[in-house]
């Protein structure tokens, strides 16, 4: 089904998988007296692993690499954006016929506000999503019209537990520390092995993705960009007062907003 999507990648993602039980498994795994164990565990396809994603230093320059297609799945992106490398990586990719999605947390939605109230005091959740979609907004507009269809802005309306980042075949998958800023999760480097189980690691992040994109995304456009974008503080009348705006409609209320 989605192969229109990410190129020639099959494979499958579910975004739930507990990172306290996924480090236990691993470390088990590793255990030089657990040669099965470990032999298993080459299997699920995970090529490397970090206790914080803060130790890595080289996501543009993977995401360079990038030959057919590159996602990236998380809640605010705000890494990337404000990083003066990523813009013109992205245009010397799209130059070459890169395909991107770049999924945003729908700043609009519950899961949004719950998350908010997780990182209060560390950052403005939905204030920074509509930041970085602004700023990926402004990107998009500044392409050459062949390009655009390139670069599809997406947002979603689920719980978010995991980030990922997934360039041709391999993933990046972090998984998101209740309470705690994104910057600390831990990270695991996926690859579909060539051989061993039928659903490694990797295909079970992309199945979940996908399932995600046709059940829980609105993909941002000229139509309704605007929901999204940092919001302008109210008008203020000649009196002093606030200036009588419009409601906005409820979240389930706004076209297309439930795609189930």
């Amino acid at each position: 089904m989605y192969k229109g999507w990410f190129g020639p990648i099959r494979g499958s993602l579910i975004v739930g998988v507990g990172s306290s039980i996924l480090a236990a498994a691993i470390v088990a795994c590793l255990s030089p007296a657990n040669e099965a164990g470990y032999r298993k565990f080459v299997s699920f396809g995970i090529v490397d692993m970090w206790s914080s994603r803060n130790a890595i230093k080289d996501w543009v320059e993977w995401m360079e690499t990038a030959r057919e297609t590159c996602v990236l799945f998380g809640v605010a992106h705000r890494g990337w954006c404000q990083d003066k490398r990523f813009e013109p990586a992205l245009k010397e990719r799209l130059k070459h016929g890169v395909a991107f999605r770049i999924l945003f947390l729908d700043p609009c939605c519950k899961a949004a506000e719950v998350r908010a109230r997780e990182e209060e005091g560390t950052r403005n959740t939905q204030e920074k999503i509509r930041k970085s979609i602004e700023d990926m907004w402004r990107i998009r507009e500044s392409l050459a019209e062949s390009q655009k269809p390139q670069l599809r802005i997406i947002v979603y309306n689920a719980t978010p537990s995991c980030g990922l980042t997934w360039v041709d075949q391999q993933m990046l998958v972090t998984h998101y520390l209740a309470g705690l800023p994104d910057e600390t999760s831990p990270a695991l480097l996926l690859t579909r092995p060539q051989v061993g189980m039928e659903r490694s690691l990797y295909d079970v992040y992309a199945d979940n993705l996908e399932k995600i994109i046709e059940k829980k995304c609105r993909f941002v456009d000229e139509n309704n960009v605007s929901e999204f974008l940092p919001q302008k503080p109210p008008e203020v009348d000649s009196g002093g007062g606030v200036a009588q705006t419009e409601p906005m409609p409820a979240e389930g209320a706004r076209e297309g907003a439930n795609r189930d």
